[in-house]
């Protein structure tokens, strides 16, 4: 009983945190998010531009905008990028 009632007070907190983040980002940003949260917070590049309504330069801009706030980072894989949140992020969302 004991855990359960841990265990819901940590996705309670979880989805809160993400709620707080997401009212930050504009539509096509929270697309990006959700991926990456769907995907344990780390996704390719080349899966963002299959997201509807992405394109590349428009995936690449926004990958570009979150990095340059602090909200993910990038690592080179071959001809993509593994894009993934930031520790600080990943610890307070995952």
């Amino acid at each position: 009983f004991f855990m359960t009632s841990k265990l819901e007070k940590k996705e309670k907190s979880l989805k809160n945190n993400t709620e707080v983040l997401l009212r930050f980002l504009n539509q096509d940003e929270r697309k990006l998010v959700n991926a990456l949260v769907e995907n344990n917070g780390k996704v390719l590049q080349a899966e963002i531009t299959r997201l509807p309504e992405m394109s590349k330069v428009k995936s690449h801009r926004i990958v570009q905008r979150l990095i340059d706030r602090g909200v993910i980072e990038k690592e080179s894989l071959g001809k993509t990028n593994i894009v993934r949140f930031t520790k600080e992020i990943k610890e307070g969302l995952i």
